[in-house]
């Protein structure tokens, strides 16, 4: 079979690399002719090309959300594309995503959506502290803005935003889900996440689950959705609600890499192309630490693989620069007080004392 794959970053890579195993075949669309994926995959397509990747491709997904029009609209049409467009569509404006996940209950901060200068200003006067997400694009904490009530809006972009209330937490957590194409649904072991400037640094396995498992079935089935789903939650005072969703693999479910009895990557690729998926089961506690904003020297690949319990992905991008993500360690261990002092030892071994400065 052949599958056309959306998008050439990373998450296409890995899912080119996990599928080899079940024999597949893989074409890759893309505005960079030597992107990640393009690299290992069978053809290579510019998104000029998009009629002749449909027609190679048996079946259709995506590696992101920022589609190309005409590819979109073509794919959808072709009657191959895995998830759907309606997925899609909801992460081309935060809006609709939030309103989305009220009108099917989800439980999330409370927002506003301000489409003026002014609908900002009196949105911002409504919580003591908010968090401005611009509508359109933005990812890895990109176009997003903290403030106080009275604080001004200088220096804030004029657009879209989606205004909300600034959520105390008790932990970030997220969660892959996999839904059939009969509608089956499993998710992996939830996960714990660290973020630093909006940006995953780490993130580890097992969390107990507080309630992850029904709000994804609810999401994906109002979705009809066919495919692996990341769901990003905030934990407050034991009980969740929706940070955002991600209608795709999931730099969060990395860990499954190395950690479960499948990978994300393969899960997502059983479903799509009519393949069985099974309750996922964790196999040891595991984890990431992501690679990123500097180049991987041959010391510090030594230095990281010295550590037991540790692979190494390099995604094997153009250019390194601060903030771009050019690789994740998995790591796994017997126990979980032993794979955190591993994921520390990877994280002092790559960043040094102070990750901030290449974030």
């Amino acid at each position: 079979m052949n599958v056309g794959i959306i998008g050439g970053g990373q998450l296409g890579r890995m899912l080119v690399m996990e599928g080899r195993k079940l024999g597949f075949n893989f074409s890759v669309i893309d505005s960079n002719a030597n992107s990640p994926a393009g690299r290992i995959s069978d053809s290579s397509y510019s998104y000029d090309q998009y009629r002749d990747f449909i027609g190679q491709s048996e079946v259709i997904t995506f590696e992101f959300e920022h589609i190309d029009s005409r590819v979109l609209e073509a794919a959808e049409s072709s009657g191959k594309l895995f998830p759907g467009k309606n997925s899609i569509m909801l992460k081309r404006d935060r809006a609709d995503e939030k309103n989305f996940l009220k009108g099917i209950g989800v439980p999330t901060a409370e927002f506003m959506v301000a489409e003026t200068r002014k609908e900002l200003s009196e949105a911002v006067k409504s919580f003591d502290h908010s968090v401005l997400k611009s509508a359109a694009g933005g990812y890895d904490g990109k176009g997003q803005y903290r403030l106080k009530r009275n604080d001004k809006l200088d220096g804030i972009p004029d657009q879209k935003y989606v205004v909300e209330q600034k959520i105390d937490f008790d932990y970030e957590a997220s969660a892959i889900f996999v839904s059939d194409r009969n509608g089956k649904v499993v998710m992996f072991t939830p996960s714990y996440n660290l973020n630093r400037k909006g940006i995953l640094l780490l993130n580890r396995a097992p969390i107990s689950d507080p309630g992850f498992r029904d709000i994804g079935e609810r999401i994906i089935r109002s979705l009809g959705y066919v495919g692996a789903m990341g769901i990003e939650f905030f934990v407050v005072d034991g009980k969740p609600m929706v940070n955002e969703i991600a209608p795709r693999v999931h730099n969060t479910g990395h860990h499954t890499l190395l950690g479960s009895t499948m990978s994300q990557f393969e899960a997502h690729l059983r479903a799509i192309t009519g393949l069985p998926i099974n309750e996922p089961e964790l196999l040891s506690p595991s984890g990431i630490v992501n690679l990123i904003g500097k180049d991987l020297d041959s010391t510090t690949r030594s230095e990281i693989l010295s550590i037991p319990g540790t692979v190494i992905y390099w995604y094997c991008k153009d250019s390194a620069r601060r903030g771009r993500k050019l690789g994740h360690v998995n790591i796994a261990s017997h126990d979980e007080a032993s794979l955190k002092k591993r994921m520390d030892l990877v994280t002092r071994a790559y960043y040094g004392d102070d990750p901030d400065k290449y974030l």
